[in-house]
């Protein structure tokens, strides 16, 4: 790694190539975090006419932030993609767009990527190893296709060690 690789201020890494599944939740829960989540989700309402100064000034900083986090949680080669704007909620649209593709290639890769899921014992729980199964569905179902649910119990329980024999 370069000495002038992108560091990120945030615990975790900024959007790349490879990490977008993993970054919009990530970049969620940040924004949860700072009361920006609802600018992006369209919901936030704005200040009434009545409201003071300050809640007006409160107001415009967290819509300010929701862009700003998002932002600098970005690659710097990407966030051409978002400059032209600063408006949260449509750089999060735009980003999507741009990473969260649908074509055949995409969901093909996502089926696979579900199926060779296995479980592994030394290297994690089995409510994690049921999340990770839970999350890789929601993915496919994102991508536009949904896996009957029979499919989603099947990969559940199919690499299971023989301990958990009794349990199925």
């Amino acid at each position: 790694m370069s000495e002038f690789a992108e560091t990120s201020i945030f615990a975790f890494p900024k959007l790349s190539d490879f990490n977008y599944g993993s970054w919009k939740t990530e970049m969620k829960v940040l924004l949860m975090e700072k009361g920006c989540w609802q600018f992006i989700l369209g919901t936030e309402k704005p200040c009434s006419e009545e409201a003071s100064d300050r809640e007006q000034l409160v107001y415009e900083l967290r819509k300010q932030r929701s862009y700003t986090t998002i932002y600098m949680g970005v690659e710097r080669k990407y966030q051409a993609l978002i400059a032209d704007t600063e408006d949260g909620k449509t750089a999060w649209d735009t980003l999507k767009a741009n990473f969260e593709t649908c074509s055949r290639a995409r969901l093909a890769s996502l089926v696979d990527d579900f199926f060779s899921s296995r479980f592994d014992v030394n290297e994690e729980t089995i409510g994690i190893y049921s999340k990770k199964i839970v999350e890789k569905n929601q993915q496919i179902k994102e991508a536009g296709f949904k896996m009957p649910h029979i499919l989603v119990y099947f990969q559940l329980i199919r690499f299971l060690p023989p301990e958990y024999d009794n349990l199925v």
